[in-house]
């Protein structure tokens, strides 16, 4: 995965209009390449490979606790709703408020929605005061169909100026792509997932079922509620950053339980990996796919989940 990474970060900073080489891009790093070199390299491309990996990351941790927690293998922040909710408040705060411009505002105003979102989904997926995977999922798939009607309705409202931006960003255009995008989504990513990490134990708990949980010693609605903010949070502010992107949270998890057999830290941090991987070579094949021009990354990560959305729920029909 590291390896991977790693040819995903050299095809991201060569690829694309002006293409560089191997040699342009040592030259950049020793200082000695061209002006409009430096340019393309650290303005341009550097900042936006380290959003796609961040945001990948984000969406796939939280995709790996909401399935943990909801005792549900097709949990996904993207269905359940969250990126939708997460989405509506920033469409508002950028459409009419800021212009399209970025606001240490941003990863807040997008954490209001996301939970205004997880609060409808709980209320209608609950039963009996208990959480049931296939009631949840349906209440997901309901307010997600809800929040993005209102949020078409809100591109109808945006002046002409913001129109493009808003589209771009609801089909999953990586649009956060200079520094300052990077360190609104920076520290975010890197206090929660260590955060979550430091009580990983819980989550492999909590994957036995919530009576035997109990039955172990641990606080079910503490720790529920805990890992649910942490979710949240993380979808939200890599949604605010990186556009509406759905179906990492729900790939990444799988890929990295059928990886690592051992449980615990090992399938988050794998997790994670995968997602930074998945969100990194979808934006590279978004400016190579067509010959003028960029696809959303969004689409290439759509057109590979929802294909495998339907398979896991075939399987478990």
């Amino acid at each position: 995965m590291l390896l991977l990474m790693i040819i995903g970060i050299f095809l991201s900073l060569t690829v694309g209009t002006n293409k560089l080489s191997f040699y342009d891009l040592m030259q950049v790093f020793q200082g000695t390449g061209s002006r409009s070199q430096q340019l393309i390299i650290f303005d341009f491309r550097f900042p936006r490979l380290l959003v796609s990996i961040l945001a990948g990351m984000g969406l796939a941790v939280s995709g790996y606790i909401f399935q943990t927690i909801t005792h549900n293998d097709l949990a996904d922040p993207g269905i359940l709703g969250i990126n939708a909710g997460a989405g509506l408040t920033v469409l508002i705060y950028l459409g009419f408020y800021a212009s399209g411009e970025s606001s240490w505002l941003l990863p807040f105003i997008a954490c209001l929605g996301s939970c205004f979102a997880t609060i409808l989904v709980y209320f209608f997926g609950r039963q009996s005061e208990r959480i049931t995977p296939n009631r949840l999922l349906l209440s997901g798939v309901a307010v997600n169909a809800g929040i993005s009607a209102l949020t078409l309705l809100g591109t109808i409202r945006v002046s002409k100026d913001n129109y493009q931006f808003v589209t771009s960003w609801l089909s999953g255009t990586i649009w956060g792509t200079t520094w300052q995008h990077v360190f609104l989504l920076l520290p975010w990513i890197v206090c929660l997932i260590p955060l979550v990490m430091s009580r990983g134990r819980y989550l492999e708990v909590l994957e036995l079922g919530d009576d035997v949980a109990v039955g172990l010693g641990v606080k079910l609605k503490k720790t529920q509620l805990f890992f649910l903010i942490c979710a949240v949070c993380l979808a939200a502010v890599s949604v605010s950053i990186a556009g509406s992107i759905s179906f990492i949270g729900l790939i990444a998890p799988h890929i990295a339980r059928q990886i690592t057999r051992r449980k615990n830290n090992q399938t988050l941090v794998m997790t994670a990996l995968i997602g930074g991987i998945l969100l990194l070579f979808s934006d590279v094949l978004a400016r190579v796919i067509l010959p003028s021009g960029e696809m959303a990354a969004g689409i290439i990560v759509s057109l590979i989940g929802a294909p495998y959305f339907i398979l896991q729920l075939l399987k478990r029909v």
